[in-house]
């Protein structure tokens, strides 16, 4: 048995892919050739997430003027924005969190947003809200409306962007149980 090394060239450019991160508060989008591109400038930004197609990146902005009451304590990470990659637009503010009850109605508590993540087609965000100290609620926002849905209560959610079931959400759910311990299941949830 014997190891065999090939050598390749490989062009600067390619090894660095798509990407967006957090700065000290701000989003920063990394191009195929290596470039860093500043999106934001707020120092309040959070929470990045790259559309399918790189030509938008979904992220949470603190709200220090607005903190809201969940069932883990107030919380500043009240809004959901949207913003370019190719930063020509300025961002904008698609979602405002506000107070509520804990009772999974109309006036369920919207705040603490976390993981926002596109559909693989970019027309809906789907993402986390601190809600109950033993859950989170997980929500869809349907961009061309501005409503928001009540999906589930979880601890997390993860969109397939690809593949067979493009659009689908793995759901990390609390099974109830009739022991004392608490089951935590996977779930393949539909779009």
């Amino acid at each position: 048995c014997h190891s065999v090394w090939v050598a390749m060239t490989v062009a600067p450019f390619a090894i660095f892919g798509q990407s967006v991160a957090v700065k000290d508060g701000n989003v920063f989008y990394t191009v195929r050739d290596g470039r860093t591109l500043q999106i934001t400038s707020s120092g309040l930004d959070s929470d990045p997430h790259l559309s399918r197609d790189h030509q938008r990146v979904v992220f949470v902005r603190r709200t220090p003027s607005l903190k809201i009451d969940t069932g883990v304590g107030d919380t500043s990470e009240n809004e959901l924005w949207i913003a370019s990659t190719s930063g020509r637009q300025p961002p904008r503010r698609v979602l405002v969190g506000h107070a509520g009850g804990f009772k999974t109605d109309h006036n369920l508590v919207l705040a603490g947003f976390f993981s926002p993540q596109f559909s693989p087609d970019g027309n809906r965000i789907y993402f986390g809200a601190d809600t109950w100290a033993t859950s989170a609620s997980f929500r869809m926002l349907d961009l061309a409306s501005g409503r928001v849905r009540f999906l589930y209560a979880g601890l997390g959610l993860e969109v397939l962007q690809t593949g067979q079931y493009a659009g689908h959400i793995i759901a990390l759910k609390i099974v109830p149980s009739m022991m004392a311990a608490r089951i935590f299941r996977y779930w393949l949830v539909d779009p």
